[in-house]
């Protein structure tokens, strides 16, 4: 039996993310399930292609590019194949209506080379358009993800609101990670349905790692709290909410350690100024791997999610720190009340109050036993709710019954 296709429309890492992370373990497992994979990503890495997929990213020169959107439209004139999502593309910018028939041209490509018979896409802004045109022009269902872009970029969203009420309109299924990010088209005045589905991760990786063997690669003794952050080293993950926190923890708790790691940002000065005054005492990990993040969360004593974006759909580093059973203290902002539960795996606190995050930790630090009935509760979280194998199922049955029902 012939493997069906699928075109995927997001991007794979490199660049790295939310959405990379999600289809770096949602590839395989599609490819598992007997499906053709073809992910249309931006980058300029070279093409991937393995057993059962294909990375694709537009490496064709600027005039090839040009060419073949212009070859792209004038077949969609001659047949007569122009319809309401190409029109509603028009009301884009002349910049953005490049970008977007430029990606189109080449997942034309895909489409008739591959005979995909579905198409996914993420963010409204970006992988959206592209895919309701592809899919209005070659007559197939669309799944269409939102990540919170409504709540974020509200220039952008308002300058593109024809196309965006479009997709909402036709595609076969919207989704989206949270009921915080679903109820975001709200504020655009619609309300179509969107179904929740969660992304997940490695909970057995996570689960697996050893915290003494992380301590001691890390340098610190396994009798001393860790507090740790893992995430981008920028404002708006709220690093800087912690660091203005710090100073009074450490003060109060002169044994605790502060453990920074994640991709490099605008506040690796702010890390780097306070781990020089603290002697020691802080640790700053920069650009750590993928593979060494369940070291990262294994030495932990409990986990620190500042995050402040009312765009945050969730907090992929409380998901991570409940799959290694750490309890979290995080924003009430966004999503992340759907991924901590306050007072069960962690503490919820105000984002950006530094007062706040450091009274959190404080009672956690003051109080042991409460951080391993939370860390305990949150490993149960994420085996029950945020393991990708449970997830990725989800996405994969979700994508068979429209295809069933096309």
């Amino acid at each position: 039996m012939r493997r069906p296709a699928i075109l995927l429309i997001g991007n794979y890492p490199p660049p790295f993310g939310g959405v990379p992370k999600h289809l770096e373990g949602m590839v395989p497992h599609l490819v598992g399930k007997g499906w053709h994979v073809h992910v249309l990503s931006g980058g300029t890495a070279p093409v991937q292609q393995g057993q059962g997929y294909t990375i694709h990213r537009d490496l064709r020169p600027p005039l090839a590019r040009r060419s073949a959107t212009l070859a792209f439209l004038a077949r969609l004139a001659s047949a007569g194949r122009a319809g309401p999502a190409l029109a509603a593309a028009r009301r884009m910018s002349p910049r953005v209506w490049a970008a977007v028939l430029t990606r189109v041209s080449l997942a034309a490509r895909i489409i008739e080379q591959h005979d995909v018979r579905l198409i996914s896409a993420y963010n409204l802004l970006s992988g959206a358009p592209v895919g309701a045109i592809a899919a209005e022009t070659y007559a197939l269902p669309l799944v269409v993800t939102n990540l919170g872009e409504i709540y974020s970029h509200r220039e952008t969203i308002a300058a593109q609101l024809p196309m965006i009420r479009h997709v909402a309109e036709v595609a076969t299924v919207l989704t989206s990670l949270t009921e915080h990010c679903a109820n975001s088209y709200r504020e655009l005045g619609l309300t179509p349905s969107v179904r929740v589905l969660r992304y997940g991760n490695d909970v057995a990786r996570f689960r697996a790692a050893d915290g003494d063997d992380a301590r001691r690669g890390l340098g610190i003794d396994r009798s001393v709290p860790v507090i740790a952050y893992v995430g981008r080293l920028v404002r708006d993950m709220g690093l800087h909410t912690l660091m203005a926190a710090a100073p009074a923890i450490l003060a109060e708790f002169p044994d605790v350690r502060l453990l920074v790691a994640g991709a490099d940002g605008e506040l690796r000065g702010s890390v780097e100024r306070l781990a020089e005054k603290q002697a020691g005492r802080v640790l700053l990990h920069v650009d750590v791997p993928e593979s060494t993040l369940p070291s990262m969360y294994a030495a932990a004593t409990l986990v620190v999610a500042p995050t402040l974006g009312h765009r945050a759909c969730g907090s992929l580093a409380a998901a991570e720190a409940m799959a290694a059973g750490k309890p979290v203290v995080a924003s009430r902002v966004g999503g992340i009340p759907e991924y901590v539960a306050d007072g069960e795996t962690g503490l919820l606190v105000p984002p950006d109050d530094p007062a706040a995050l450091a009274g959190a930790i404080r009672t956690l630090l003051a109080d042991p036993g409460r951080m391993t009935r939370f860390g305990q509760a949150g490993r149960r979280r994420a085996e029950a709710v945020f393991d990708a194998d449970k997830t990725n199922d989800d996405l994969e049955r979700l994508f068979r019954s429209v295809i069933a029902a096309a």
